[in-house]
């Protein structure tokens, strides 16, 4: 439990990834669980030890993304790409990939991947974070996975895709380990989550919670960004304003950004924009008074992940304040702020 209070505990995890961290439900969990018990130790505590403040922690987006290969890490280790490991995975899980191609009738190797590998990857996530929501008393945005839609409800370990529909999906868990939201990524990154086979989630279906620290939203990535990264985009949706319009208060925003990302000028870009970009995006907004962006670092199957994470403040006057930023884009960090209720 926490104490009253009129503030709040901010904090960005920025992990530093490998693929070993996959290899196992275990090693994931006691990977992250690491990870939570440094944001444990930097929060405000008592007389008698309990949490001063209540606590938002987020977790970067796709940190659930390789949990599709679990048990097979070995085996997908020597492999430049995703698309090669989702292939291997296939052939070691055929009789599974069979299985969700004769119920689901994917039209690609992929979903049929996804499909078969979801029960597995939504159970190790939702325990694992479900977990340190409940041990470490705090709100947790868990990042994101590629999961389908599930017929059961998104709080329980348990899972049964319907259909095989894959979406970049964020769980919102709540002190009590309770999984309170499912937040699906509207807007496809073209050239990266496209090729993936991913399916875009509704606008209308973003949601924000009411929270004892304010109304709090959750956007994957790109979703937070006021325009489109291309002009050949004209379906983007600018998710931000909407749900700013429907008064957050709090903006998690779990992302990934490659360090070779390039925009249509051929310039670098992180997914989905950040430092002065980002900031810029903030400060037109009318509502929002946070914003948590987490990032992850390293290398997974060939892919550099490299930016920064950081805590915004939108003030009363409409500036932007940086609250915290990674000090490196390279190097594993927990950002930390506290700071008034909303």
């Amino acid at each position: 439990m926490t104490t009253a209070t009129d503030d709040i505990e901010l904090f960005a995890v920025q992990p530093r990834v490998s693929l070993e961290d996959y290899a196992s439900a275990a090693t994931f969990a006691t990977r992250h669980r690491e990870l939570a018990a440094r944001v444990d130790a930097l929060r405000a505590r008592d007389a008698s030890g309990q949490p001063r403040h209540p606590a938002l922690a987020v977790w970067p987006e796709a940190i659930g993304a390789a949990l599709l290969f679990q048990g097979h890490v070995p085996a997908v280790r020597a492999k430049t790409s995703f698309e090669g490991a989702v292939k291997r995975v296939a052939i070691a899980e055929a009789l599974d990939v069979w299985r969700a191609w004769s119920t689901h009738h994917p039209p690609t190797l992929r979903e049929c991947v996804y499909a078969a590998r979801a029960a597995l990857v939504h159970r190790t996530l939702w325990e694992t974070f479900s977990s340190i929501a409940r041990d470490f008393n705090l709100w947790v945005v868990a990042g994101s996975a590629l999961l389908p839609a599930s017929r059961r409800s998104p709080d329980t370990p348990d899972f049964e895709p319907h259909g095989a529909r894959t979406y970049n999906t964020s769980y919102t868990f709540s002190p009590d380990g309770r999984c309170v939201a499912a937040t699906r990524k509207v807007n496809l990154v073209p050239t990266q989550e496209d090729v993936l086979h991913l399916s875009p989630g509704r606008p209308e279906d973003l949601t924000v919670l009411q929270t004892p620290f304010g109304r709090l939203g959750t956007l994957i990535g790109y979703d937070a960004r006021a325009r489109p990264h291309t002009r050949e985009e004209p379906w983007f949706v600018p998710c931000a304003q909407y749900l700013d319009a429907l008064g957050m208060d709090i903006l998690a925003h779990p992302s990934s950004a490659s360090a070779f990302d390039r925009d249509d000028t051929g310039k670098p870009h992180h997914e989905p924009g950040h430092g002065a970009d980002h900031q810029a995006q903030l400060g037109a907004l009318k509502r929002v008074r946070y914003v948590v962006s987490s990032q992850a670092v390293g290398k997974v199957l060939g892919t550099s992940l490299a930016a920064p994470s950081s805590l915004l403040e939108r003030t009363p006057s409409g500036a932007v304040r940086v609250l915290a930023q990674a000090s490196s884009p390279q190097d594993e960090d927990v950002l930390h702020a506290t700071v008034p209720h909303p």
